[in-house]
């Protein structure tokens, strides 16, 4: 047995090496912010866009990092990585090295739907992404170019066949045009995939290589001296553009009013920003603090407005119940979206 002397000098050896330990899991949080703000002091943040330059998730990113930066302390640059809709960039955050120094704006409706229908390329699971908080939410509309015969949606069900653009199956615009023409019996639509981004789909209604495309409103509002509205994919009418229908106004098919509303749920995610799976939990919540602080900055609100561009902030713990949420599609929703997407509409 120990004497009691030797007790007492195990007992001091133990206390030197678990206090530091001790200490360092109860650290105030004010602590762990400082330690945050220390890390990213002078760091390059990489700010991914995963398509290319010139459209609405592009517009979007360069405004947020420019006053990101400012409350981090930090270079934040972003970097356009198009391919698969998008799907290239978000397994390049997922993967990216998990220092919270990669962020990117998770594509609205493909994040999600990509994963839930096991897309070729996916390699993320949405609900291990860090949800550092959505910015705005917006609904997508129905566009033709301005030079094209089509008037209206009437006369787009008149057409013996009208071609839309697309990135790719599970892309935001893709996926609020096949849902909508699913939903109202456009059966003459077919979708051609492949292009990059919304500026070379806004660009191919000019030229009259395809007739139909589905922007934000945002995006809609500032080329809207190129594009037609036919209809706003949402529940009711928008106050920017209140002569134009809504999809909620219109008689949808029975079969697909479950659909439809699955994917206006999706819609209530908007446009979020994310960082890599395994980020330091305080490295998380300075990226929390300081995008909620730039969706406050005056001079980032004067810009969004002047680009039409409004703002629907939601916190990211709240946004990551939402992703969960949005997988929660029936199988039978899922088959049925499966062969929307696959095979019905496909050129």
């Amino acid at each position: 047995m120990l004497s009691s002397h030797k007790k007492v000098l195990w007992q001091i050896v133990f206390m030197m090496i678990m206090l530091p330990a001790f200490l360092l899991g109860h650290l105030p949080s004010s602590l762990h912010a400082q330690d945050a703000a220390s890390f990213y002091k002078g760091k390059v943040v990489s700010f991914v866009v995963g398509f290319s330059p010139g459209g609405g998730v592009d517009v979007s990113s360069r405004l947020m990092a420019n006053t990101m930066g400012k409350y981090g302390n930090c270079s934040v640059v972003v970097r356009n990585m198009p391919g698969a809709g998008g799907i290239l960039g978000l397994n390049h955050v997922y993967t990216a090295d998990p220092d919270g120094l990669t962020v990117m704006i998770a594509p609205l409706g493909l994040t999600e739907v990509a994963q839930l229908l096991k897309s070729p390329g996916v390699k993320y699971d949405c609900r291990r992404f860090n949800w550092l908080g959505r910015f705005n939410t917006e609904p997508q509309v129905l566009v033709t170019g301005n030079n094209s015969p089509y008037k209206s949606l009437d006369d787009v069900r008149k057409a013996k066949t009208v071609f839309s653009t697309g990135a790719e199956p599970t892309a935001r615009a893709s996926l609020a045009i096949l849902i909508t023409a699913e939903a109202i019996g456009l059966d003459n639509l077919k979708v051609i995939y492949g292009y990059p981004g919304s500026a070379e789909q806004i660009l191919a209604l000019i030229r009259g290589e395809a007739d139909l495309y589905s922007p934000s409103l945002g995006t809609y509002l500032r080329q809207k001296k190129e594009l037609r509205p036919l209809l706003v994919i949402e529940r009711k009418r928008v106050a920017d553009i209140p002569d134009v229908p809504a999809l909620g106004e219109l008689s949808i098919k029975k079969e697909s009013k479950d659909l439809v509303e699955a994917f206006l749920s999706i819609w209530d995610i908007g446009l979020s920003v994310i960082t890599t799976p395994g980020v330091p939990p305080e490295r998380v919540r300075f990226l929390r603090e300081i995008l909620a602080k730039s969706l406050q900055d005056k001079e980032l609100l004067a810009k969004a407005d002047k680009l039409d561009m409004s703002l629907n902030p939601l916190p990211g713990d709240q946004v990551e119940k939402l992703v969960k949420n949005a997988l929660g599609l029936s199988p039978e929703d899922l088959k049925k979206l499966d062969s929307i997407i696959s095979v019905k509409y496909k050129k």
